[in-house]
């Protein structure tokens, strides 16, 4: 049976140029398209029709794909996707790639066999992990958006907030406080240049603070292991600035179970202006990056594609702003820093 890789090699190009090709693609020119198409049909080559539902069959359907819901971040975004998608007048289906991301191939590849319009992959600490099916998909002309940014992304539109910019406020407004021992709390930078602990180390270094201690704690049990370490010190930090607002409201609670009083002993800021941090007592400092608006940039990058699948100019980014949320769980440092266990402040 003939593959692509033979038609590949007979016309002197690459599978994905072979895709395209087949996939009638406006990004391979009218000959090079005429020479590969007669090379597979003298050859008796059959296109996947499986492959081609997503762009030549509308169902009025958006597939989307999220690492998951148990982190309060992602229900969110998930349930503004689907309004901005219902408001342009598509339905949702919904697939989990998992924490790590493993599933993600195999939620492209079961979207891939449904009939839907355009995919919107959410990524997450580990990229994208799904690169050889999305780029795949993106050679066969399916509508896909990635949201967040992606070193070395597939030349497909991305949709992603400048976290760079988000914790260069943050250290700005730690550091302008007066602190200046300080340590973070979260994933280790991965999203290249936007990465919000990149902004973060420049606006600590403009600060003149060389250094931060950067602790990797995900769940509960490491940040409560993470707070014991920094009481311990004999030089405590008296900030924190935690990599997402889950695990400030973490940082919180084990600090209020030590007896430690926020923001009097050390002040806490977290980053996505979840609805979480206004529960805290005290209200968090954090970064808004304006899900409402990015979940509708993505809804709409999709859709503009998805209405001109024989248009191609090149991948467009859009860029979200962020905004910083300033509330009460951050405040002047203490002139000395002791952190003790004397009476616990209420919980």
């Amino acid at each position: 049976m003939i593959k692509l890789s033979d038609i590949a090699q007979k016309a002197g190009v690459s599978e994905s140029t072979v895709s395209r090709a087949l996939a009638n693609s406006p990004r391979i020119s009218a000959e090079k398209k005429k020479l590969i198409q007669r090379i597979a049909f003298d050859a008796g080559y059959k296109v996947n029709q499986v492959a081609r539902n997503l762009r030549v069959r509308s169902t009025r359907t958006i597939g989307l794909v999220v690492p998951e819901v148990a982190n309060p971040y992602f229900p969110r975004l998930v349930q503004l996707i689907a309004d901005a998608a219902r408001e342009a007048g598509y339905h949702l289906q919904l697939h989990l790639s998992g924490v790590a991301q493993d599933a993600e191939t195999e939620c492209l590849a079961a979207i891939r066999e449904q009939r839907v319009d355009g995919v919107v992959l959410v990524t997450s600490e580990r990229g994208l992990v799904a690169r050889d099916a999305l780029n795949e998909m993106a050679s066969t002309g399916a509508p896909v958006v990635l949201l967040g940014w992606v070193n070395d992304a597939p030349p497909v539109d991305m949709v992603y907030g400048d976290d760079a910019a988000g914790g260069y406020l943050v250290a700005r407004h730690i550091t302008e406080l007066g602190h200046r021992r300080i340590v973070v709390f979260g994933a280790a930078p991965h999203r290249g240049t936007f990465d919000r602990l990149v902004g973060f180390q420049r606006g600590l270094k403009e600060a003149g603070i060389d250094t931060d201690v950067h602790i990797p704690a995900r769940t509960n049990e490491e940040i409560r292991l993470g707070i014991e370490y920094l009481l311990r010190m004999a030089n405590p930090p008296t900030a924190i600035f935690a990599y997402k607002d889950s695990l400030a409201a973490m940082a919180c609670r084990c600090l209020r179970q030590a007896c430690v009083s926020i923001p009097d002993q050390i002040s806490v800021a977290g980053f996505d202006n979840l609805d979480l941090g206004t529960y805290l007592c005290p209200q968090l400092t954090t970064v808004d990056l304006s899900m409402e608006q990015t979940a509708r940039s993505a809804v709409d990058s999709l859709v503009e594609r998805m209405k001109s699948p024989t248009t191609w100019d090149g991948p467009k980014h859009r860029l979200i702003p962020p905004q910083l949320i300033v509330r009460e769980s951050c405040s002047h440092p203490r002139s000395t820093n002791s952190i003790g266990r004397t009476e616990c402040p209420p919980i």
